[in-house]
């Protein structure tokens, strides 16, 4: 009997440990598995920025090359004076229509972007946070009261102006073309654009007081470039100079 209970003893002893053992592997695979699927999410996660940004960098860099370029030439190169005053109407007309476009273009790849970004944890992925604050920042300065209120766009403005110019490509979302938005100018029928074209035609006479504000726009718009075009493969680095004024910050 003593045999017997000693077996049973060591029996139930060995079946403990085994069951220990068991459960501590059990324990470990699911934790294990957890860990995976942490690390899949934060992959999927780095995944999806990347393949946002790789899906609009090269036409929210066109954007802001074009937009960067045209506030240089009217800082620079008196753009709009020349054209205002020494110009013939259609000279006029073409440069009112189109500076008011590339803004215009800008805000609606801004949208674009803004309604895949948002879906996209920023936290972990280094360059998608970049590209988002070098974004708000230009988002800010365009609405700005620490400048004079010439050339002055909301943050509703900005977005309502984006959203007017977004239709169903071959490809996806993407602006309106030159010609369509010059149907929608000649239509007449679209409130913001026309403020902004105010807006523009107010630089031929408002230029010095709305000088801070373009100066800081078009050094934003530059560092926006850096990001998205650091060793200038799409735009030659000669090409975005920033005009020769002190940057304004924000704060």
């Amino acid at each position: 009997m003593q045999i017997e209970l000693i077996v049973a003893l060591v029996s139930a002893a060995v079946a403990l440990i085994s069951a220990g053992f068991t459960l501590w592997g059990q324990i470990r695979t699911t934790r294990l598995a957890a860990d995976l699927e942490a690390l899949r999410l934060v992959e999927q996660r780095r995944f999806d920025a990347e393949k946002t940004i790789a899906r609009y960098r090269e036409p929210l860099a066109r954007a802001a090359y074009d937009l960067q370029s045209r506030l240089y030439n009217i800082l620079e190169q008196k753009l709009i004076l020349a054209h205002f005053e020494n110009g013939d109407e259609r000279s006029r007309s073409h440069v009112l229509n189109n500076t008011t476009f590339l803004i215009a273009q800008y805000f609606s790849w801004t949208e674009i972007v803004r309604r895949d970004i948002q879906y996209i944890d920023l936290g972990q992925d280094e360059e998608t946070r970049i590209l988002a604050r070098l974004q708000d920042d230009i988002y800010s300065l365009f609405q700005t009261a620490r400048f004079p209120a010439v050339f002055r766009v909301f943050a509703g403005e900005q977005r309502a102006i984006g959203e007017r110019m977004i239709r169903e490509g071959a490809r996806g979302l993407e602006p309106l073309g030159y010609a369509a938005f010059l149907d929608q100018v000649a239509n007449g029928s679209d409130p913001m654009i026309e403020a902004l074209r105010h807006d523009v035609q107010a630089l031929a006479t408002e230029l010095p007081v709305a000088g801070a504000r373009l100066v800081a726009l078009q050094h934003a718009l530059v560092d926006l470039l850096g990001a998205l075009d650091p060793d200038g493969v799409r735009f030659p680095q000669d090409r975005r100079t920033k005009v020769h004024a002190p940057r304004v910050r924000l704060g």
